[in-house]
């Protein structure tokens, strides 16, 4: 019994973090959500899925714009073009067929060289490439 009193506020506490919208950067799929350039900027870009395709918006002066063309889920062999020596690293990535942007997703144990410690992406967009954050959704 008093092992449940213990456990009982804990199980409250991840019953109400799961109700509702609450906005986390989070989601099953580690491809979709906010993304910032820093871990305290609010989103640059987010990322979702409609009708099985991912799109792209950008943050611009505070309204989403979203890019038409749909964003591909990179296959092995493609992601070795932009990490040629560490593609076994990325978990998986989404590229812009006609260039200029990409986002991959490591794998938990990824060491390569770029790779921020405290983020588990990286980004290619048209201003270079880095690390990016997944950030809250507001």
């Amino acid at each position: 019994m008093r092992m449940l009193r213990l456990l009982l506020p804990g199980a409250l506490l991840l019953l109400t973090a799961c109700g509702g919208n609450t906005g986390l950067p989070f989601s099953a799929d580690p491809l979709q959500g906010c993304f910032a350039t820093s871990a305290r900027k609010p989103a640059d870009f987010r990322i979702e899925k409609e009708g099985g395709q991912y799109f792209v918006s950008f943050n611009r002066d505070g309204q989403w714009q979203r890019e038409p063309s749909a964003l591909h889920k990179a296959s092995t062999s493609e992601i070795s073009r932009y990490f040629r020596d560490d593609a076994a690293q990325i978990d998986s990535a989404l590229i812009r067929m006609a260039g200029g942007f990409g986002i991959f997703h490591f794998n938990k144990s990824a060491s390569l060289k770029g790779k921020a410690s405290d983020s588990d992406y990286m980004a290619l967009m048209l201003i270079g490439a880095g690390p990016v954050y997944a950030v809250r959704c507001d």
